[in-house]
Order: structure tokens, then C-alpha cells, then sequence
């Protein structure tokens, strides 16, 4: 079971074709991994979401999506190695 005391980040961005490719590479590798997906665009702000408040006028729509991959520590510099993370 994944927690904040055995697990690492990987990779946080927001481009979903290399969240996608990311994760291809760790499934066809055997190397477990969780992933978080975060809407910017629907945190609270206060008062209202981010969206309600300033609209998305500017903001491509690509970018209103955070992906997040996250591995087991143990697995951590292996997953970077055939990732291609640096």
C-alpha cells in the first residue's frame, strides 16, 4: 500500500500524453505506481472555485489538468533510469 512515508514522486506535469507514456513504460516494466490527476481549475479559492473567479480566458485547456505519478521508494531511481527522468 502506497503512503506519504514509502512512496516518492516521479513526475508531476500536465501533459497527458507523457503521463500516458510514463505509466506504459512502468506497467510493461512490472514497477507499481500510483497516480493522482488534480483539476487546477476546481480548487477552492476562498470564495468560490479558481474557474468562478477568473474564468479560464489565457489558461490553455491543457494545462487545467496536474498529473502526478507516484513509486514505491525502493523502485524510485529504477523507474527514473527507464523513464528518462532526470
Amino acid at each position: 500500500m502506497f503512503t506519504i512515508l514509502n512512496s516518492e514522486s516521479l513526475w508531476i506535469g500536465t501533459d497527458m500524453k507523457r503521463f500516458n507514456q510514463l505509466r506504459d513504460v512502468l506497467e510493461r516494466e512490472g514497477i507499481s505506481y500510483r497516480h493522482k490527476v488534480k483539476n487546477r481549475m476546481g480548487q477552492w479559492a476562498g470564495t468560490g472555485t479558481m474557474r468562478g473567479r477568473t474564468g479560464s480566458a489565457g489558461m490553455p485547456e491543457s494545462a487545467a489538468c496536474e498529473y502526478e505519478i507516484l513509486v514505491y521508494k525502493k523502485d524510485w531511481e529504477k523507474a527514473k533510469r527507464l523513464t528518462g527522468i532526470e
